[in-house]
């Protein structure tokens, strides 16, 4: 079964009309944060293991909160050490907004998503702050919505295990969706999808 199948059964990929944090609609909703509750997580931490095998990285750092799972199993996995970017500062305590060890090694940073690419631009601001050399970026899904290009702009390339044009296209072609939402899938993509 494939990753956009598993989504949609589990109900962590939604088709309806959605609006994003951006302020902008879709026809789909993509929450990925409960996708380690399923024993389907662990294929796909293997296929993120896979996609980042030929990087060659001395710590792994996960972005809080969505990327942190993901990231802690490929850590386990390779025996690479784990850090992690909190969403804002503790307030108390040593008031940090990086936690772990990134100070020269070569970073990958993980998200479960990848929309315009800002939670990650601030990972690599963060690592960087701290003395760490990212080197990519690493996604489960990546949405195609400026995410790659912010990145590049830091000298950053993304990885993703999958793209939404995999996922919805993957639907499309399985019948999954009614002729409607089809129908609304592809004019989104047509629309809001960067090549």
């Amino acid at each position: 079964m494939g990753l956009a199948q598993v989504l949609l059964d589990r109900k962590m990929l939604l088709i309806g009309n959605f609006v994003l944090t951006s302020g902008k609609m879709s026809p789909y909703y993509l929450d990925l944060r409960r996708f380690p509750s399923y024993p389907e997580f662990e294929k796909f931490v293997d296929a993120a293991v896979k996609r980042a095998q030929t990087l060659k990285v001395d710590v792994i750092v996960g972005v809080a909160t969505g990327g942190l799972p993901l990231a802690s199993f490929m850590a386990c996995r390779t025996g690479t050490p784990l850090a992690y970017v909190r969403l804002e500062k503790k307030g108390h305590g040593t008031d940090r907004v990086l936690e772990g060890d990134v100070s020269g090694r070569d970073a990958l940073i993980v998200d479960d998503v990848a929309t315009t690419g800002s939670s990650l631009e601030r990972a690599i601001v963060e690592v960087a702050k701290e003395g760490g050399k990212p080197r990519a970026a690493l996604v489960l899904v990546d949405r195609q919505e400026g995410a790659r290009k912010r990145l590049e702009n830091y000298g950053v390339s993304l990885l993703a295990v999958a793209t939404i044009s995999d996922l919805l296209n993957e639907l499309i072609n399985s019948g999954a969706l009614t002729a409607q939402e089809e129908a609304a899938i592809k004019d989104y993509l047509v629309s809001n999808v960067e090549a």
